[in-house]
């Protein structure tokens, strides 16, 4: 068992974590910057509701759409963010290839892990 908690906090002490948490509370603390982010993903679920709308305004959706391409444009060149994509990209990296390392074993106990193993038996309708 110990073998197995030394492994899962390896795996949340790795480098790459850290990385990707410094770059995102980077992002975080500069306020402009985290507002910007929060107008461009914010006019993208406008733009896309809007395009669904029978009948919608095309002008509407154009200036939308480049006032999002604008956002996005500047998000794109800004360094915190290209070191948190970049940052993101390692993490998952990481975690994929540390996916095969870190083994948890089942003792049939389900409350143990919240009852989300995947080898938790199917239940039946009705089953509690």
């Amino acid at each position: 068992m110990e073998d197995k908690k030394k492994g899962m906090l390896d795996v949340l002490a790795a480098d790459e974590i850290h990385r990707y948490m410094k770059a995102k509370r980077a992002v975080n603390e500069d306020t402009e910057l985290s507002e910007m982010v929060k107008e461009y993903e914010e006019g993208n679920k406008r733009l896309a509701k809007l395009i669904e709308t029978e009948g919608f305004d095309a002008d509407e959706a154009v200036r939308l759409s480049n006032d999002m391409d604008y956002i996005g444009f500047l998000l794109s060149q800004n360094p915190k963010i290209l070191e948190l994509q970049a940052a993101n990209k390692a993490m998952n990296e990481y975690l994929a290839a540390a996916k095969g390392t870190v083994t948890f074993s089942c003792g049939g106990d389900c409350r143990s892990c919240a009852e989300a193993c995947a080898a938790k038996p199917e239940q039946k309708d009705g089953e509690a």
